[in-house]
């Protein structure tokens, strides 16, 4: 991993461990009929080709939610043509879409709000490697705005100033239904990060989630039970 994305790579990690009991980096197997929250995320073939897996993976969902799963890519590229450092995505699956609701209610307070962005800071700064010397003051937000995706959603650029090298990063987070959706999209140092090829990437995320649960329906050809599905030929198991 190259140490531009050093930090890039903890908003998410941060914003989802203050958010929840788990940290979002321990792998947790979902229980026995979840939908294939693997299909749901950033696959690649919705990248230009070059773009390199990190992790994809369970991992322990948020207090009240049934399964989390997130991928990781580095030198992720848009249809556009723009090459980015580092895309992250996490999907996650409630009981119902009051507890998906109510927790998105809550990261959007963590980024959009004066106690919310104290906290995240707070936490952003003691988590940060030493070696960059990260202070409160380096971070800025820039106003959050709807995106337009699914049932809520919202984004928002971060700049990181480590070390004069300034370094930026859309989050977009929404939910749909039952399901939550945490994306982030990164740039090399000096970069500017397109809050609208974020933007796309969770339309495409949603449009997976689409596939999965609409029109198909949890045991339809592409559910929990289906030929793609996590008991089908191409499932978790």
């Amino acid at each position: 991993m190259r140490r531009s994305t050093t930090v890039l790579m903890l908003v998410l990690a941060v914003s989802l461990g203050v958010c929840a009991a788990a940290g979002a980096a321990q792998v947790a197997a979902p229980p026995a009929g979840t939908p294939n929250l693997a299909l749901m995320v950033i696959q690649p073939s919705d990248l230009v080709p070059g773009a390199v897996i990190v992790g994809q993976a369970y991992v322990a969902p948020p207090p009240k939610f049934t399964a989390d799963y997130g991928s990781e890519f580095t030198a992720p590229a848009t249809p556009d043509g723009d090459e980015y450092a580092l895309l992250e995505d996490y999907v996650a699956l409630a009981p119902d879409a009051s507890t998906a609701g109510s927790y998105f209610g809550a990261q959007r307070a963590l980024f959009g709000t004066a106690a919310g962005r104290k906290l995240l800071l707070r936490k952003l700064v003691k988590t940060t490697p030493k070696r960059d010397a990260l202070k409160a003051k380096d971070i800025k937000f820039s106003a959050a705005g709807s995106a337009g995706v699914g049932t809520s959603s919202f984004v928002e650029t971060i700049t990181f100033d480590v070390k004069h090298r300034k370094l930026q990063q859309v989050v977009v987070l929404f939910n749909t239904g039952a399901i939550d959706v945490s994306l982030a999209l990164s740039g090399e140092a000096g970069q500017k990060v397109s809050q609208s090829d974020a933007i796309s990437l969770s339309n495409t995320i949603d449009s997976h989630i689409d596939n999965v649960l609409g029109s198909t329906g949890s045991t339809g050809p592409t559910g929990t039970t289906g030929p793609t599905g996590t008991t089908g030929p191409t499932g978790t198991t």
